[in-house]
């Protein structure tokens, strides 16, 4: 990053020693013009872009208050700092009063510069950060472009962009178990990114679905996939499989909306069956696997016969390494045990048919990632099916009942699909299955809409923060209460406040 840097100093031998020290006493500032006059200064500052302005108060044909007023009133996007000999006051209150950083007293001191320059490059790479995920984000939202006033270079840029998507890749209606924020915010992102890229290049962005995020990187930074691949495997996001899709093809900002469609596609289609994966985007590489593992699935089904769960249970586990032996697409494994599932339904009539558990499989497969999690649920589904019944009909209400009292009481508490089982003796997915045919929604997704139901109390009394109101929610991160807010009632909570302001108003003009 380099810093471009304009010096309006009078004096021809004091202008030097500024421009000489500035450039020697750190390295990412660069002197790109000199004046030694206001208007002269002017003239060039509407033509060309600086970042940092070190300008001297007394100057002749147009003073240093003058200019600083004319750059403020023209709203210049720059950092001006002062240079004078005087201490007088009122240099000082003109100088504050039209943004200046900073007023430092001639002959400069190098340990006053040296601290000085540090904080403006930290202020400058923190706009500069600001402003690239504000850019990115409006183009992955379809939102609005670069428009006059900014330059063609903005949409000329180029970037490579790598998707980050853990667990399921297609965003459903629903509430995973997961804390999507506190995943990433434990992977650490940045901080291993930096090996790879230079931090100046890359940016990180929130993805449309809460599972998802994206890297911006700048093109000319690109990685080697194998520096890429180290990074990824230094990232902790077990037992939640991490799938990455490195697309190195140039995009401009037009394109980065329907790229970044077409890499969510790609990781719905490529995603690897309870692995992490590093996948680089292919247009052309959509060709399925070729070997069919049918003939395989139906020598399993044969080893079931009449076999009572617990042999149901042993040959599942077959069936999961026979999965993970070598890699498999997501959606085939999906695939290959529901079919599995379905042919048992048929062949060996239980206590539900297939049509009741499509919901119950699809949940677990959704939530459980590991073999031991999947044997362990699958085993309790086929209790379900084709043993004793865990529950009588006549107690499953009773069950939903307790449930919903528990949520209700603890709503604000971390409460897990694996908390659940753990409290009521029962798995994950079974305790879903019972809550959801009473009330209509798993108990995961019953905690957030009570979250919301009691945020949206707090918001209308205006008595807490947001961010206090998050956490008193049980969100230790209010941005992510903030997305979930919105995903639930269709409005972030600042909107929703205005919301209620502009009714009350109406009232109150009524």
């Amino acid at each position: 990053m380099k810093i471009r840097v304009m010096v309006v100093e009078d004096e021809p031998p004091i202008q030097r020693s500024i421009c000489q020290k500035i450039e020697e006493i750190n390295g990412h500032f660069r002197v790109v013009a000199t004046a030694d006059n206001g208007k002269d200064a002017y003239e060039y500052l509407q033509k060309h872009a600086v970042d940092v302005l070190f300008v001297d108060m007394n100057l002749p044909i147009m003073d240093g208050q003058e200019l600083l007023r004319a750059a403020a009133g023209q709203k210049m996007k720059l950092i001006p700092v002062v240079l004078s000999g005087y201490t007088d006051f009122a240099y000082v209150k003109s100088a504050l009063e039209n943004n200046a950083l900073d007023y430092l007293l001639k002959p400069l001191k190098d340990n006053e510069l040296k601290l000085l320059l540090e904080k403006i490059e930290e202020k400058l790479r923190k706009r500069q950060f600001e402003e690239n995920v504000q850019k990115l984000e409006e183009a992955l939202t379809g939102g609005r472009m670069r428009t006059e006033g900014e330059k063609a270079a903005d949409m000329k840029q180029e970037y490579c962009m790598l998707l980050l998507t853990f667990g399921s890749s297609y965003g459903s209606g629903g509430v995973c178990e997961w804390d999507d924020q506190e995943v990433f915010r434990r992977l650490r992102l940045e901080g291993h990114m930096c090996r790879a890229v230079p931090e100046e290049s890359f940016w990180v962005v929130e993805g449309k679905n809460e599972n998802e995020k994206l890297i911006f990187i700048r093109k000319e930074s690109e990685p080697e996939v194998n520096s890429l691949r180290a990074v990824l495997k230094e990232l902790k996001c077990a037992p939640v499989p991490l799938t990455a899709v490195y697309y190195r093809e140039a995009v401009e900002l037009a394109d980065i909306l329907s790229v970044y469609r077409s890499m969510q596609k790609y990781t719905r289609e490529h995603r690897i069956f309870m692995k992490d994966a590093l996948l680089v985007y292919s247009p052309g590489n959509l060709s399925k696997e070729s070997a069919d593992r049918k003939e395989e699935l139906d020598r399993l089904l044969l080893q079931c016969g009449n076999a009572g769960p617990d042999e149901l249970s042993e040959v599942f586990g077959k069936l999961l390494k026979l999965l993970t032996a070598r890699p498999v697409l997501q959606k085939d494994a999906v695939h290959d045990i529901r079919y599995f599932v379905f042919r048992l339904c048929q062949k060996y009539p239980g206590h539900r048919e297939y049509y009741e558990l499509e919901q119950e499989v699809q949940f677990i497969l959704d939530n459980y990632y590991t073999e031991e999690t999947l044997r362990e649920e699958f085993d309790f589904l086929f209790r379900d099916i084709f043993g004793a019944a865990p529950v009588e009909s006549g107690d499953k209400r009773a069950l939903a009942e307790k449930m919903k009292r528990y949520l209700d009481e603890n709503f604000r508490s971390n409460i897990t699909n694996q908390f659940l089982a753990e409290r009521f003796g029962f798995v994950g997915s079974y305790l879903s299955s019972i809550f959801k045919s009473y009330y209509e929604v798993t108990p995961i997704d019953y905690v957030v809409k009570r979250r919301m139901e009691e945020g949206k109390k707090l918001l209308e009394k205006g008595e807490m923060k947001i961010k206090e109101i998050a956490g008193w929610l049980g969100y230790e991160d209010s941005l992510y209460f903030s997305k979930v807010f919105k995903r639930v009632t269709g409005m972030s909570p600042k909107e929703y406040v205005g919301r209620g302001s502009k009714k009350t108003g109406a009232g109150k003009d009524s």
